[in-house]
């Protein structure tokens, strides 16, 4: 609809008084601006535009004759005549337009008459009518009070008509809102995606509110605050007040108060603030979280206890020690420090359908297996078909050294797509992808020691007891067909070792814990991995060793092997920056340049031999063969040293880049070079425990279970994406964290009765957690730690070794102290196992007589 451009056009949404100061001009009804009208509003239910095909006639005709009446100059009069016409029907304008508008049921049925209140309908004319009468506009030089018009009637009649398309918009959005209690779980709230939930809110079709919606948003914002607002999203604001609206028009209308609720209670608030929040209808009320915690826990156990019978799964628990505090002490209520257990069960329940475990064939197998322990020459054997493998990959990451170096700058570089920087194809690895994401279900958190043979022997009749695979039928059921996975640390690992062989002539296969199948856990052993480099390397810090790095680099806490706190961490991000600093070094030594950039001028193939040539003469056992086989008085101890620690940091870092991208080939290619180590280093635990996984790898397990083992008992990935995997024991110490810290409990209530309750409810914390903050954008600093720049850390440990010529042979160069000097561990390891009786006394320690009989 088109009008002549007004000279001054008045505001209907301006204030009435200030208006009055000003003049409109000759009064001209297209002066009057409707287009707030029609903002939002929608065809279907009355706007008429002129796309509409056919117009009504009525409109036309309208059209035609406003056109004509244009022409005109006595329009006044005209309408003058027609009222003193009505006057002598007996007639008054508001009579007559009463009868015209369905006011009388002749006029309805009257065809002309009908014709007329038809074209006022649908007229262009009828908003501009509506707006003058309620806001007359005033001629020109006039000081006379502006006429009110009917603006009240129209306020009344316009407040009423919103208030009923209100109530019928929210009336229809139940489907939206009502969140029924099996709803109340971690796959029911993140099914909630805000961007849905604007979109069928404010689009007509979807059920929603879009009149609302349009109301809302005239209302919480302004034209300047669209220009200037950086911060605030108004469409949150509108979702926000029509979920509150809902709310309280019906308690039932709660979904988005649930959700909320669930996620302030995982980010730890109040019982008074949840209740504040419950009076302005934005959350339920604290009452509510308590209850929704015990329903959340009851679902969760009944969902794992409803999978273990139907998919393969993972148990791994491990200690978890709590302090409880009192701040008033009595005989009974005295600060104290417990003791007790975490559990989980890991599924894949989205992965392909695979054939259950077969026990009793497991367990024949088994039984020939251990006639037959494995022996030194198997394990040489292992290792040296490993190493072309590793020497391979070692190639590689020697050259990824170079090129990820911000020196080097490879994206300057003239060929980065050559052939040469193809990475060597992995062994084996995991699947990665949303078919192979791992679910974890935490079990409820009990006071037991998982320490000691006895309470392991507890610990596993409550876990067992908690996925309700204790019952007679259950048992009976786990002698045929079920093999259970379970997987920890060190101690946990040898603890269930021990009570397998203590129970080994009980009655039957269950109690004889014959479908269990200890598993140690990767993160431990990197950490075991770790703490054998730093034993190996320490030095003091006038040598080459690792104090001298930590004392270079102001790294403080890690000249003594800790168990608490950062330090794994710390010494990991050491043990990685100062390997890249000595193989950036080997590269100028090779190289023959005094910086790194000067190498982008070698052509890919130069590059790739010189790799080969570091590892070779830098960082291998056969540079360190060629360094022993020297005269004393000739021996380099300095270069030996840092080509010793090259070659053993290689395998550190194969480990590490491995279980991140989830090759489990590389890892199990890795288990006799750890063995070797653990044994030189005097490692006896971990050195067992490497030959119990080398012994079932080789002999003892069935093909099913070995496979089973490899892809679900080592690794898990909880977002299935690649290269993110990590240890399954690593994935319980993030649950005992959220146990202890995140969603610990504290106040006089904290007791392990309410621990046990809230443990199964953490993975649904943390899924609704995750999926608000990816929602709402709310967390600002990652969900990861992220490390700082390591730039300059790297840079000064490269420019000391570099000074210091570690990687140029030196004839006579030798320590100044005796500490600094280091043994081959890994060498010294294997032949440990060819002479000594480590090998032997294991064997003797596991060969005892496991009963085969049945009496249940």
């Amino acid at each position: 609809m088109a009008y002549p451009p007004a000279e001054q056009a008045p505001d209907p949404s301006a204030d009435s008084e200030s208006s009055d100061e000003e003049d409109t001009g000759p009064f001209d009804a297209s002066h009057v601006s409707i287009d707030f009208l029609y903002e939002n509003y929608d065809n279907e239910n009355g706007q008429l535009d002129d796309d509409i095909d056919p117009p009504p006639i009525q409109l036309q005709n309208t059209r035609n004759l406003r056109d004509a009446l244009e022409q005109v100059h006595d329009i006044a009069e005209r309408v003058e005549n027609i009222l003193q016409y009505m006057n002598q029907l007996g007639f008054n304008l508001p009579l007559f337009l009463f009868y015209v508008c369905w006011g009388h049921h002749g006029c309805t049925t009257n065809p002309k008459i009908r014709y007329e209140h038809t074209a006022l309908m649908v007229s262009e004319e009828l908003p501009i009518i509506l707006v003058n009468c309620h806001k007359p506009p005033r001629t020109s030089g006039s000081h006379h009070v502006r006429a009110a018009g009917a603006r009240r009637p129209l306020e009344l009649f316009a407040f009423s008509c919103v208030a009923d398309v209100v109530n019928a918009e929210l009336d229809g959005i139940k489907s939206l809102t009502r969140c029924p209690d099996e709803q109340v779980s971690g796959d029911g709230f993140t099914s909630l995606y805000i961007e849905d939930m604007l979109l069928k809110l404010s689009s007509p079709g979807f059920g929603g509110t879009p009149k609302l919606w349009a109301l809302l948003g005239r209302l919480t914002k302004t034209s300047a605050q669209e220009k200037r607002n950086t911060e605030k999203n108004t469409d949150l604001v509108n979702l926000s007040i029509i979920f509150q609206i809902a709310f309280s028009r019906n308690q039932y209308d709660n979904r988005w108060a649930k959700f909320l609720t669930t996620f302030l209670r995982a980010q730890g608030i109040s019982a008074k603030s949840l209740d504040l929040l419950r009076r302005f209808c934005i959350t339920m009320s604290h009452k509510w979280s308590v209850r929704s915690v015990a329903t959340i826990s009851s679902n969760e156990m009944a969902r794992v206890r409803d999978q273990v019978q139907r998919l393969p799964f993972v148990i791994s628990h491990d200690n978890l020690n709590i302090p409880f505090r009192v701040f008033s002490q009595r005989l009974d209520n005295q600060s104290h420090f417990d003791c007790g257990t975490a559990a989980t069960v890991f599924f894949q329940p989205n992965a392909p359908t695979e054939v259950p475990l077969d026990n009793r064939a497991f367990q024949e197998y088994q039984a020939e297996g251990r006639k037959v322990p494995i022996s030194i020459t198997q394990i040489y054997d292992l290792e040296q078909a490993a190493a072309p493998h590793h020497h391979a990959r070692d190639i590689y990451r020697v050259l990824q050294y170079l090129l990820q170096s911000p020196n080097f700058d490879f994206s300057a570089y003239s060929d980065p797509n050559h052939p040469a920087f193809t990475p060597p194809p992995p062994v084996k690895k995991l699947p990665s992808g949303p078919d192979y994401v791992t679910q974890q279900f935490m079990l409820g958190t009990v006071q037991i020691d998982e320490a000691s043979y006895e309470g392991n022997d507890k610990l596993i009749g409550e876990i067992l007891q908690q996925i309700n695979l204790h019952s007679e039928e259950e048992k009976k059921k786990t002698r045929l067909k079920r093999v259970i996975v379970w997987a920890g640390d060190q101690l946990t690992v040898e603890r269930l070792r021990g009570l397998f062989k203590f129970r080994a002539q009980d009655h039957n296969s269950y109690d004889r814990l014959d479908w269990m199948l200890p598993v140690f856990g990767w993160f431990h052993s990197q950490m075991a991995f770790a703490n054998s480099l730093h034993k190996q390397y320490l030095g003091t810090n006038a040598g080459r060793g690792l104090m001298q790095a930590f004392s270079l680099l102001e790294r403080k806490g890690l000249h003594t092997v800790q168990t608490r706190g950062p330090f794994h961490q710390n010494l990991h991000d050491a043990i990685l920056h100062v390997a890249e600093a000595h193989f950036h070094a080997c590269w100028k030594v090779v190289g023959g340049v005094e910086k790194l950039e000067e190498l982008r001028n070698r052509d890919p193939t130069e590059l790739l031999e010189m790799s080969r040539l570091i590892v070779k003469s830098l960082a291998s056992s056969e540079a360190i063969e060629a360094i022993d086989q020297q005269p004393d008085d000739t021996r380099d101890h300095v270069f030996r040293h840092a080509a010793l620690f090259l070659r053993d940091v290689l395998r550190y870092v194969d480990l590490n880049e491995a279980i991140k991208c989830g090759d489990i080939g590389v890892m199990e290619q890795t288990l006799p070079h750890l063995l070797f180590r653990f044994a030189g280093g005097n490692n006896s635990k971990y050195t067992i425990e490497v030959l119990e996984l080398l012994q079932g790898l080789q002999h003892e397990w069935t093909p099913q279970v070995k496979d089973f083992v490899l892809r679900r008992g080592w690794l898990i990935n909880s977002t299935g994406r690649e290269n993110d995997y990590l240890p399954i024991d690593k994935g319980q110490e993030h649950n005992i964290k959220d146990i202890k810290v995140t969603h610990r409990t504290q106040g006089p209530n904290a007791s392990w009765d309410l621990m046990k309750k809230i443990s199964p409810v953490i993975p649904t914390f943390r899924a609704v957690r995750k999926h608000m903050e990816s929602q709402i954008k709310t967390l600002r600093r990652g969900t990861s730690h992220t490390d700082p720049s390591k730039e300059r850390d790297v840079d000064r440990l490269e420019d000391a070794y570099t000074a210091s010529h570690v990687h140029v042979q030196t004839n006579g160069r030798q320590f100044k102290s005796k500490a600094d000097e280091v043994v081959d561990v890994v060498s010294n390891g294997a032949l440990y196992l060819l002479t000594k009786k480590t090998l032997k006394k294991w064997w003797n320690n596991r060969d005892f007589k496991r009963s085969m009989k049945e009496d249940w």
